[in-house]
């Protein structure tokens, strides 16, 4: 056939008709193969799963943070997919897989599993090595996969050569993968509850001091009470305070008044009325205003006397504000220990929710691991890939024949 030879549909159809031998040998070749792989080489995916609880998927959560407060992680921010990816960055590491590795050393060694057994010994090293861990480690990173899914669950899986095998990775990774997350977040938790317990020292080592330092100043000054050092200065002063403030309200209204008095009169066009008396408009403003002249001068004596005493004051009582100050230090620090021992609870509380914040959902079974993908999806695979190679090649030769022949 030349290759600018035009081909019509029936002569393609009798071109693929006349080597079905060929595509049938194909096929069987293929399904064979299918079933060698199928029946020697099988491929058995196990899989479990986590759930991280929040105050969304547990009742106990829920209580735990509403009492803990906000360093439980309650914000609906930090939930879902958050939680599920932070999860999965903290596992897929090389120390969860050799910590995995050591858990299933561990327990071959403590229960005598054949499977655990062949599985190491295909790995090159011995079990006493140090770098062994690490040699099944870089394994089992290749035969471990994470995947998230609805409602904090957080999936994983591992297709072995052997069905058990992959029921044992599967659960013991569960195992570990639970520990890990938790003892990640329990020793942050624990940092911070030494450093808290250590600060709360340090603020009682300087309350005692404050205090021991404040006897010591009442006891060499004889004073027997900081109220009785307060005394009549503060009534005296606190008294002169208030005759001020009372006396500023009485001109206050009194100018109110004279207000109000020269608007009437101002509506009477200022007529006088030819009435003598003290209860006219006229005589009422003469009489406030007098008023406000003597309240004028109390007011200022008044002031006169607070700015004289305020200034005697340090010298009258030497001791008061240096009493004061140390009230001050020591209500400080006071509010400062309240508020670590309250911190110090929190973490009391939220370590109870770390604990109970992951939980193994559902752990493999043999009785559910099959091999995948099934024989029948293999042998359909199989008559789809030989179909394609037995027409791809036929094509090819049909179209480099006459080359050849030539």
């Amino acid at each position: 056939m030349s290759p600018n030879e035009e081909i019509t549909l029936n002569q393609l159809l009798q071109i693929f008709t006349k080597r079905w031998r060929y595509l049938l040998i194909l096929a069987l070749v293929f399904m064979l193969g299918a079933l060698i792989k199928h029946k020697f080489f099988p491929m058995y995916p196990g899989t479990g799963k986590l759930i991280i609880k929040d105050v969304r998927n547990s009742q106990l959560q829920l209580v735990l943070s509403s009492v803990a407060g906000p360093g439980t992680d309650s914000s609906p921010d930090a939930k879902g997919e958050d939680v599920l990816e932070s999860a999965e960055t903290v596992l897929d590491t090389h120390e969860f897989y050799v910590n995995l590795a050591k858990r299933l050393i561990s327990l071959k060694n403590e229960n005598n599993y054949p499977v655990l057994t062949t599985f190491f010994k295909k790995i090159r090293g011995s079990e006493t090595d140090s770098e062994f861990p690490h040699d099944v480690a870089n394994v089992l990173s290749g035969l471990i996969n994470f995947s998230k899914s609805k409602g904090g669950v957080l999936v994983i899986s591992s297709k072995t050569y052997n069905r058990e095998l992959s029921v044992v990775i599967v659960n013991e990774a569960l195992l570990e993968a639970q520990k890990n997350i938790i003892d990640r977040e329990l020793d942050d938790l624990n940092r911070a509850e030494s450093y808290f317990a250590l600060e709360i020292q340090n603020v009682r080592t300087r309350l005692d001091g404050i205090e021991n330092s404040t006897v010591k100043k009442l006891q060499k000054n004889q004073i027997l009470s900081v109220d009785m050092e307060k005394g009549d200065s503060s009534k005296y002063i606190s008294e002169l305070k208030k005759n001020i403030n009372d006396t500023k309200i009485a001109i206050s209204n009194n100018e109110s008044r004279i207000k109000s008095l020269n608007d009437k009169i101002k509506e009477r066009g200022g007529q006088d009325l030819g009435v003598i008396s003290k209860f006219n408009e006229s005589s009422q403003v003469k009489m406030l205003q007098e008023q406000n002249k003597d309240l004028d001068i109390e007011l200022k004596t008044y002031q006169t006397y607070l700015r004289s005493y305020e200034s005697q004051k340090t010298g009258l009582v030497p001791m008061q504000y240096e009493i004061q100050k140390m009230n001050a230090s020591h209500d400080f620090e006071y509010k400062m220990f309240a508020s670590l021992n309250d911190s110090l609870a929190r973490i009391g509380l939220q370590k109870t929710y770390v604990r109970n914040k992951v939980d193994v959902l559902e752990r493999e079974r043999i009785s559910r691991v099959k091999s995948s993908p099934s024989l029948m999806v293999m042998i359909l695979i199989s008559l789809m890939l030989s179909q394609v190679t037995g027409v791809f090649s036929i094509y090819l030769y049909e179209l480099f024949q006459p080359k050849a022949q030539s």
